[in-house]
Parts: structure tokens; sequence; C-alpha cells
């Protein structure tokens, strides 16, 4: 799971010219005597997700006898795989979208609109997790419907932190400051995280920041509402509060915490199947993510199904699209234990057999979704390099915006 993640926040940003002017081949799906076949396209994501989806798939074939679906494992690079099946129109009928490039799917024109056939077909969206279905609107308009959810959480190792006498972890990001100060007069780094928008972010939101408007798909970052919470973040990365994984020999945070050379992480649910192959036998706790400035907040990412504004079979593709999104199948997710059902109806049966689970289902509640508009990687990478330069450099949080605010102006022609 951590890999699909972070794959999906470095895909490729679909480039536009690329749809226009495109001919049509049709998607691939194909009808017999009144009998319908579809493609449902999905990531390799590993062979128990594969047969959540077969178990899925066979439920609705049960159901529409007169429908068959056919599996389009897409391998290597998810979204520039995708990108040529939807120029040419060859692309399966419904598919997985990431919520980190959805918009620019959407504001593209290959998606086709779903809110006719969710009223035509009366699908309840009020169950899923706001967060998460926002995900999939663009301009008022749904493009697709969550599948599963992710969020951040703290990861905390009980051993380390009793070594500087702590006895419980930090609620928020003031009793953060204090307990580092004790695990550092230990030798103990105190928390690592990235200099990663992707996981920084809620820092921003909840000093009263935020780096982009969904409603006018506009870049706010050089906004003076940012400055606190990003100088709360590059304060506590100079003074060693927050210790970059690199720094500690990993990759990403799971790395140092799983070998015992940081008290605590700041990552999503993925870091729970990485433990347990990594650091079987290591005992750690996980927690809400602290509170920053009095507020709660986090980042949530999702995927959806969505449809190809091409298929030549619509109605029976939104019949497939709201049956993988529904509660049978979403049931199905909550009792694989695979990832986290985004019907809070299901929830609950996700963590009575995932106990461990609870503080990234609520991060979800206060979440932002993990996505910038059709500004996608260019956002990411410029941020994310402003940010790391204003921690070696030590730039100010206004030369950090406005130099971020200035490359993402640059590479785009909006």
């Amino acid at each position: 799971m951590k890999n699909r993640i972070i794959g999906a926040a470095t895909a490729v940003v679909l480039s536009a010219g690329l749809i226009a002017g495109c001919s049509s081949n049709g998607s691939g799906s194909s009808s017999n005597g009144g009998k319908v076949t579809l493609k449902l396209g999905m990531w390799a994501s590993s062979p128990a997700e594969k047969q959540l989806v077969d178990k899925q798939i066979a439920a609705f074939e049960k159901a529409n006898p007169n429908i068959t679906v056919k599996e389009q494992v897409i391998t290597g690079n998810y979204l520039q795989a995708l990108q040529p099946m939807l120029a040419s129109k060859t692309a399966p009928d419904i598919f997985y979208v990431d919520s980190s490039y959805a918009p620019t799917l959407e504001d593209s024109g290959v998606l086709a609109p779903l809110d006719s056939d969710i009223k035509d077909q009366n699908v309840d969206t009020s169950d899923f997790a706001p967060a998460a279905l926002k995900a999939f609107q663009w301009k008022g308009t749904t493009y697709g419907l969550p599948k599963d959810i992710n969020a951040m959480a703290l990861e905390y190792n009980p051993a380390l932190l009793a070594k500087a006498g702590i006895k419980t972890p930090p609620k928020s990001f003031e009793e953060f400051e204090k307990d580092a100060a004790l695990l550092k007069a230990k030798g103990i780094a105190p928390l690592s995280m990235p200099n990663d928008v992707a996981r920084y972010y809620p820092l921003i939101t909840d000093f009263g920041g935020s780096y982009y408007d969904a409603t006018n798909n506009k870049v706010t970052l050089d906004d003076p509402s940012n400055k606190p919470g990003l100088q709360y973040f590059l304060d506590n990365v100079k003074n060693k509060n927050i210790v970059v994984p690199k720094d500690l020999g990993g990759d990403w945070a799971g790395v140092p915490f799983s070998q015992g050379k940081v008290a605590m992480a700041l990552e999503g649910a993925w870091i729970i199947p990485f433990m347990t192959q990594s650091a079987p036998n290591m005992k750690y706790g996980i927690t809400d993510f602290p509170t920053a400035n009095g507020k709660s907040s986090n980042v949530t990412y999702t995927v959806s199904y969505s449809m190809a504004k091409s298929t030549q079979h619509p109605k029976e593709a939104a019949k497939l699209l709201f049956f993988m999104t529904g509660k049978d199948a979403e049931k199905m997710t909550a009792e694989s234990g695979l990832a986290i059902p985004s019907r809070t109806s299901q929830q609950d049966v996700f963590l009575s057999k995932n106990p461990s689970y609870k503080a990234f289902v609520n991060g979800v509640a206060n979440a932002t979704p993990y996505q910038y508009g059709t500004y996608g990687q260019n956002f990411v990478d410029a941020i994310n390099k402003a940010t790391e330069a204003g921690a070696l450099q030590g730039l100010s949080t206004s030369k950090v915006l406005s130099q971020a605010q200035q490359t993402v102006q640059s590479q785009s022609n909006q």
C-alpha cells in the first residue's frame, strides 16, 4: 500500500494535448446476443487484492448474468500506461483512479460524469466519507466513487518513550515539543517524517493556512496565512525534533521506525503490513494524528472507480461501478482487511477485525484530499523542493512559499 500511494503521488501529470485530436476505437467492451462484456482496469498491488476483486466481480456477475467482467491488470507506471488508452479511447470501461491525479483526468474530459446515473440508480452517496467523495468531484460534478481510503496517524515506540520518562504519546504538537526535548536529552531522535507536503500539510491547515483553493483551482502558496504552519515545521526540522528519514538511513519514515532509530513516525496505514514484515517482534502503538494550534486535521489518500467516457456500454458500466463501490462489495473489502472501506457503514466491520487501524479511520473525519487540482505533480515538486531548500538553507517562509508559487506558475499555462 505504501508503494501504491507513493507511486500515485509521483505519477506523471496527464497531458491535455495527448487527449486532444485522437481517434475512437471503442473501449474494448463488447456485446453478443444481449450479453455485454466489460473491462475493469486495476493496478497490480498484491495477489490478495486481485483475489478480493475476483470475489466482488463474481458476486456482480451472479446478480447480473447478462454482463461478463474481465479484469485488466495494468503493470508498471499505472498512469503512464493509462494515458495512451484514454487518448485512443481504448481504456477499460471502469478503472482505478488515484485522487492525486483525478482532477487532471476529470478536467481533460476523458471520464464520464456520474451524477445522472447516481440519481437514476438511487445510489446512496451519503454513506461515503465526505473527504473521500469530494476527492472525485470536479466543478460540481462527480466523476468517480471512492473504493477505499487512508489517512495518517502517529506511530510510537513505547520503550523509547519510557527511556525519556514519557508515559503516553503526545496528543498535540505543543506536547510533542516538550516530549522531543526529553527524548533528545536521552540521545533519542523524536519524530521522523519527510520534507513532503503529503505528510506535513495538516500543520499548514491547522495553523489557518491553505496551499490550494479547490473551488477556483488556484494555487495559494504565497498567501501569508501559510507562514505559521510552515514555520512550525521548519523550526522543528532545524532543531532536530523532526528528523527526515534519509538522515536516519531510510527512504521513508517506516524504515528508521522499524529499526528502533526514532521514537515516533507520522505515516499512513501502509506502515502496518510493513512493520509486520520488517519488525514482527517490535511492540509499537498507533494513536491519532496530533492536533496543532487547537485544531485537528489530516490528509486522506483515496482511490475511485471511475468510468471511461468512451465506454460503449455506459449503463452497464455504471451498474458495475456502483456495485464495486456499493455496500456489498465494501463489506467484502472490510472483511478482507486489505483496505479501509470508504463507506462509513462498513468501517465498524473493518475495525472489528482490524482494531489497530482505528486512528487511521479517525483521521479521515477531518481530512483534506491529497490533491492539488490540475497542477498535480508540478505543484508537489515545486513546494517539496522549496521546503527542502528552506530546511537546508535556512530560508524564510516567505521565500519558500513565493519561490514555490513562482515555480508552479512558470510551469503552468493556467
